[in-house]
């Protein structure tokens, strides 16, 4: 049985589509660590998954319940959730850039690296995972990168989460966490078991505390990657 080690936590998996291999390849573990927990992927789990998403092939469905199952195992007993968004690190420190699909945060995470160069790392464009470790919050790469295949077997401690709406003409201010909650509950996994969901509700008032927020109207331009960087990147960004 595979073994691998992701967002952090190391897991047997028995999986049966090469696909699925293959996207987790960079994330086989052979250390000394031992397996947290161990899965096997059912023909029922593919079955939920293509109650969701239907049109897609069962090797792609298995990914997606392999990697529901390791959310729920981080949720559960690592203090960690997955975050549909963007995450990029410059500097070594991560910002997320999270909005519905299509809204354009893979763009402007691309306009970030077209500006840094290489101080900009692309940890994850799709489905990254984030856990509270020692006080502080990371975010981790994972094998589920997107339609652009981004990403990094890596993790970085975040320094700012930054919703996107698309506008005409470019402004940022900090966001709060009343106007975050519900940005951030709507790209999570929601669970629908009460104590998950008091753990869920409780990380996320934790890393209201503890990273930075903003909201980020932009166009398609390198002058909105350079406001949102050049805001963001200071300790402290006063108001607009």
């Amino acid at each position: 049985m595979p073994r691998y080690k992701i967002a952090g936590v190391v897991f047997d998996a028995k999986i049966r589509y090469k696909y699925t291999a293959r996207i987790c390849k960079d994330y086989e573990y052979d250390g000394e660590e031992q397996p947290e927990f161990s899965t096997v992927i059912t023909d029922q789990d593919i079955a939920s998954e293509k109650a969701l998403a239907e049109d897609f092939p069962e090797p792609y469905l298995e990914g997606l319940a392999l990697f529901r199952k390791l959310c729920d195992y981080t949720l559960s007993k690592a203090d960690g959730i997955i975050f549909h968004s963007s995450a990029i690190a410059v500097d070594g420190k991560a910002y997320l850039f999270t909005a519905p699909s299509g809204t354009g945060k893979s763009t402007h995470a691309r306009l970030w690296r077209e500006l840094l160069g290489d101080r900009a790392v692309m940890v994850n464009d799709d489905k990254p995972i984030i856990r509270y470790q020692d006080g502080k919050f990371y975010v981790y790469g994972t094998p589920w990168t997107g339609k652009h295949n981004l990403g990094n077997n890596m993790r970085a401690e975040i320094k700012a989460i930054c919703k996107i709406s698309q506008a005409k003409e470019n402004t940022i201010r900090k966001a709060t966490p009343q106007e975050m909650l519900m940005v951030v509950l709507n790209q999570t996994v929601r669970p629908t078991v009460e104590y998950k969901m008091d753990k869920l509700l409780g990380l996320i008032d934790k890393m209201f505390k503890s990273v930075e927020l903003y909201s980020l109207g932009c166009n398609v331009s390198r002058e909105a990657a350079e406001l949102s960087y050049n805001y963001m990147s200071k300790e402290n960004g006063d108001e607009n």
